[in-house]
């Protein structure tokens, strides 16, 4: 019977082991929370890149076509009539200059735009009118001709830049710029004279004229203030006859200038401004030359004419989808590169445009086909640039035909409007379509100026057919603006990630200047108009590239050395050898990417002949070395066994020293005495390459050979043979081996270089760089050996002692022992190894960030460099705009990791068990 001590005790031990249940449960369950919540805040991350854009209805404004007047001295509210005391011969130029400005904005611009607050409209007319509107209530707040000629006929504008050109009726351009200056000032701070203006009664919003500055109420206290400023550049003369189109680009500082004349002549040149930093006087000087165009113009002048972003081609098209291209990479000697069509059938052109960086074009017909085209630079192009205009995209149809586009200024979006009111938003590069609404038309003709609820205007406009005369994107993307004849219809865009689909971040995209789709990672550069690419492919491929070649060299390594150690090494020498190698895993990783950075990479890139035949001699100098003892007296093979070990690091040390000389000399004698150089293509054929990849292959064919061929056969010519006997017929039939391997091996390699065509340059070899896959398989491997080798010598060890000796007794060798008994046995443990070593390897961070030279490319040149999914974290997230498209693909890439991560590991614990299940079997 239990005493009170014994029965205290008792509970002292269950409510131990409940308390430790509860913590174990609790660990358990805390660790399967926090991986299910670093996975739900991977993906929480992650959804807005997915999430569709928004186009919401702001308002209808009807834009006043009144011009803002001032006086010569006191400012007046627009719309008010001028005071009785202005000089009259003033009053009549102002009506005269009224009269003149009946083509202005909005009835069909060149240019057209919002400011960044969106709060002003502005257009450029094809007569060099400036207008602007603020858009509370649509009056016009300023309107000012960008030249004082009074013969413009054509003019492009940079909408970016607001630089713009001017062609007159007597051949000339004129060149300059414009600002547009808004500020918002509390009502305190704006000028008396200015509040003391009352707006009229017909209007809602107070809108005052100062001089070349615009003052209107914004609401909530606030003024807005608005100020334009035009500078005009010395005219360039290029004849007598008129212009008939123009257009610029800018190469730098410089202003590239294309014109096509009423005389069928093709002017291009270069304006560039001058300082002269002793007197300050700034001068611009013009140069370039001119291409007649008769024979190609045909009987019509084009419809359109635009620079590339550059300046190196010229295009002309046609309404009926014909394209010239001009190669104007020399100014002064340009000609004409290539001829071709941009419609199918009969179809005809519509509208046209630019997107940001002026090399693709926007075409879209009379069909609702909207397009895309850019040039490459193909290997077999056959105009005299190398370049070609190619189709890239192709946009979803639009129900009726495309009347004209709104290109971004930050992005790859771009509006474009159809003829029966449709408004769609575009991302070119992903041909996705982003947004889509219809304009709604205001058919209350004599309302007063001024916007009206979206809802009104819907009702009033049921059946009323539209004629969108210009579209724009606002200049944060926040902003999409249409305008039909005297009415603007303005949408809030939010497409924060627009472009940003399952297909442009995993499958091939076609780039812009791209030869083809690819897969490609560029998140920044060095220029404004520059496009973003995110294709995850080329990180998720540097990540699998790289735990391959890490795992070639690590796992081959760890598991032999795991086998040695547990079935031949003696415990009293394995007791030392296993901490030795575990002590390697201390190592932490950014010093050996430091050590492989800038000392293995150097070094190895001076030495790589004598690094590669490292491969070959050391196993070489092993065997040879094997079968030497066993022709030597049996005195000394029983100090070599007695030595084994020491015995093994010395003929690894004859190996590196055979390879210190028979790696030049295979350079030399293969390689054409630089195997750099043939490693790039410049020199030899494929054939050696294949020779020294396929050797090890060959030289186990010939050993296989030998042992179940040529062996047995010998063995029954040579009954009687001594020991000693058939100890130099192995090392001689070694020796032939080795050579016999290495005819076969080049063999195989002439076999697949000149009857197959298959060269291993472009494969898995290629041109080398100081930072590889080769150098950072070396070093991760290094690093994740101790990992695979102490699991795996672990459950090597763990096998029953009984199994060994049953199959010792039964009359099998150590070797046959280890390879048919225990390896079976502990498949499970060596398995799991295996893949701890791979999750070790695709998580690595630091080793691939400092030594593997960080390009995101894609081939299995084990010489080239890459980047993992790890390290782009690494190296992107300090400079990410939090919750910007890039900040958020990095969250993707983490994502991707975590997911594959769990794959192989989901993966690897089924075949584990199955392995387990067959072991307990034996």
């Amino acid at each position: 019977m239990m005493d009170s001590a014994s029965r205290r005790r008792t509970r002292i031990v269950h409510s131990i082991d409940r308390i430790a249940a509860w913590i174990i449960s609790l660990g358990g369950v805390s660790t399967i929370v926090a991986v299910l919540a670093v996975f739900v805040f991977l993906v929480w991350s992650v959804l807005p890149l997915f999430r569709p854009a928004s186009l919401t209805h702001q308002a209808v404004v009807r834009l006043t076509m009144e011009r803002p007047t001032a006086g010569s001295r006191a400012a007046r509210t627009s719309g008010e009539p001028p005071s009785s005391e202005e000089p009259q011969q003033e009053l009549q130029s102002r009506q005269t200059r009224h009269e003149s400005l009946d083509d202005a904005l909005p009835s069909n611009p060149v240019a057209f735009g919002v400011d960044e607050s969106v709060s002003v409209l502005w257009g450029v007319s094809r007569t060099g009118i400036l207008s602007v509107w603020e858009l509370a209530q649509g009056r016009m707040v300023h309107q000012i001709p960008l030249s004082e000629s009074e013969n413009i006929v054509c003019a492009t504008v940079d909408a970016r830049r607001r630089s713009f050109v001017l062609g007159t009726q007597d051949g000339k351009l004129l060149p300059g710029s414009f600002t547009i200056q808004m500020t918002s000032v509390p009502e305190e701070e704006v000028p008396a004279q200015i509040r003391s203006h009352r707006p009229s009664p017909a209007a809602e919003t107070k809108v005052v004229i100062e001089g070349d500055a615009a003052w209107w109420t914004a609401g909530q206290g606030l003024w807005r203030n608005s100020r334009v400023s035009v500078s005009r550049e010395d005219p360039v003369v290029l004849g007598d006859r008129a212009v008939v189109l123009v257009d610029s680009s800018f190469r730098g500082e410089t202003r590239l200038l294309a014109a096509l004349t009423e005389d069928r002549v093709l002017h291009v040149g270069t304006s560039e401004k001058k300082l002269n930093f002793l007197t300050g006087e700034e001068t611009v000087t013009f140069s370039g030359g001119s291409l007649e165009l008769d024979a190609e113009l045909g009987e019509s002048f084009p419809s359109y004419l635009c620079m590339s972003g550059v300046g190196d081609s010229v295009y002309l098209l046609w309404q009926d989808g014909r394209l010239l291209r001009v190669d104007t990479r020399v100014v002064d000697a340009p000609q004409v590169a290539e001829r071709l069509r941009v419609t199918r059938g009969n179809d005809t052109i519509t509208a046209f445009g630019q997107l940001i960086g002026k090399n693709t074009l926007l075409i879209g017909t009379r069909d609702g086909e909207v397009s895309a085209w850019f040039p490459i630079k193909p290997e077999n192009a056959k105009t005299p640039d190398g370049v070609q205009l190619v189709q890239g995209h192709i946009f979803r149809k639009g129900p009726a035909a495309a009347v004209c586009f709104g290109p971004s200024q930050r992005s790859r979006l771009f509006s474009v409007a159809y003829s029966d009111g449709t408004v769609r938003v575009f991302h070119a590069t992903s041909e996705q379509l982003v947004a889509e609404d219809r304009f709604v038309a205001e058919v209350t003709a004599s309302s007063a100026h001024g916007s009206k609820p979206l809802s009104a205007a819907r009702n009033a406009a049921k059946s009323w057919e539209t004629h969108i005369s210009a579209v724009a994107i606002g200049p944060k993307e926040d902003a999409l603006i249409a305008v039909e004849k005297h009415q603007a219809q303005l949408w809030r865009l939010a497409a924060p990630h627009a472009g940003i689909t399952l297909r442009s971040v995993f499958g091939r995209v076609w780039y812009e200047g791209y030869p083809k789709p690819e897969f490609v990672w560029q998140s920044s550069s060095g220029t404004d108009d520059f496009e973003p690419k995110y294709s995850l492919t080329p990180l998720i491929f540097g990540t699998i590239k790289a735990t391959v070649f890490a795992l070639l060299f690590a796992v081959p390594l760890a598991f032999l050395a795991a086998v040695y150690t547990s079935e031949v090494l003696h415990k009293s020498v394995r007791a030392y050898v296993k901490p030795s190698l575990e002590l390697m895993a201390g190592l932490p990783s950014v010093v050996l990417g430091f050590l492989a950075a800038l000392v293995f990479a150097p070094w190895v890139e001076t030495r790589l002949p004598q690094v590669l035949a490292v491969f070959y001699t050391v196993p070489f100098a092993l065997l040879l070395g094997g079968h030497v003892l066993r022709v030597l007296p049996r005195s000394w093979q029983f100090v070599a066994a007695r030595y084994r070990f020491w015995t093994i690091l010395v003929a690894c040390a004859l190996g590196i020293a055979l390879a210190n000389y028979a790696g030049p000399l295979a350079e030399k004698a293969f390689f054409h005495g630089d195997i750099k150089a043939w490693l790039n293509g410049r020199v030899g054929s494929g054939t050696p390459g294949w020779a020294f990849v396929l050797l090890p292959l060959a030289g186990v064919f010939v050993a296989m050979t030998q042992i179940l061929w040529i062996g047995p056969t010998l063995e029954r010519f040579l009954p009687l043979a001594s020991r000693q006997l058939w100890a130099w017929i192995k090392l001689g039939l070694f020796l032939l081996g080795v050579v016999a391997a290495f005819f076969a091996s080049f063999l195989l390699g002439w076999l697949l270089t000149h009857v197959l065509g298959i060269d291993p340059r472009g494969l898995f070899l290629g041109t080398y760089v100081q930072r590889n896959a080769f150098v950072v398989g070396f070093v991760m491997g290094f690093a994740i050996i101790p990992i695979i080798y102490t699991i795996a010598d672990d459950a090597l060890t763990a096998v029953p002692d009984h199994l060994r000796a049953a199959s010792l007794g039964a009359g099998a060798t150590p070797w046959q022992t280890a390879l048919r008994v225990v390896i079976p046995t502990a498949m499970s443990g060596l398995f799991s190894a295996l893949m701890i070593g791979l999750g070790r390897a695709a998580g690595e961070t630091m080793i691939v960030l400092m030594a593997a030279g960080n390009t995101p490319i894609m081939d299995w040149n084990i010489f080239s460099g890459f980047r993992t999914l790890s390290a782009n974290i690494a190296v992107e997230l300090p400079e990410a705009v939090q919750y910007s498209t890039h900040y958020r693909m990095l969250f993707l890439a983490g994502l991707c990791l975590f997911v594959i991560t769990f794959i192989v590991n989901t993966v690897a614990e089924l075949v584990r068990l199955r392995f387990r299940k067959k072991a307990f079997q034996l």
